[in-house]
């Protein structure tokens, strides 16, 4: 099944350093030299099934609001909660990120720390793989230019 955190791979990383223009960075050298550890516990947190590519288009819902179905499920596949939840609300207003998150149920917080790093490797691998880099793939790359994703990388790997 999907997963959108398998393209996290060592080639993919030297791809998206040459791509961003950022290879002597040093959040590139403690991702390398941390890659098994950073797929383990991206792989212990607990798994779930995941839409991955929430956006209203996809979403139809019943004139009375009471209930709503997707579709377009070709990205669909096995993830963890918190990447689910940050696909889904990062396009919501606050009154549906309230009620989906209000529906949706607890989450581990720890996600949270895991899914800044994942996330962040995982779309700068998508943006890095296209042609052209799209702007929402520019605005990642600069969590390796500011410090970031370092700093999150760290924050992860010393829970």
């Amino acid at each position: 099944m999907y997963d959108e955190t398998d393209c996290i791979t060592p080639e993919n990383v030297t791809t998206i350093a040459g791509k961003t223009n950022t290879l002597n960075n040093p959040v590139w050298m403690f991702i390398e030299s941390n890659i098994d550890e950073i797929k383990r516990r991206i792989a212990q947190v607990q798994r779930t099934l995941t839409y991955n590519d929430f956006y209203y288009t996809n979403l139809i819902v019943a004139k009375d609001k009471s209930t709503a179905f997707m579709f377009d499920c070709n990205f669909l596949g096995k993830g963890y909660v918190y990447a689910d939840i940050r696909n889904v609300t990062c396009s919501l207003g606050e009154n549906a990120k309230n009620a989906f998150l209000e529906k949706y149920g607890a989450f581990d917080e720890s996600e949270k720390r895991i899914d800044l790093v994942a996330d962040s490797l995982t779309t700068l691998s998508f943006a890095c793989n296209r042609k052209t880099m799209p702007d929402w793939g520019l605005e990642y790359a600069k969590q390796t230019k500011n410090g970031a994703l370092l700093a999150a990388a760290v924050r992860m790997l010393s829970d």
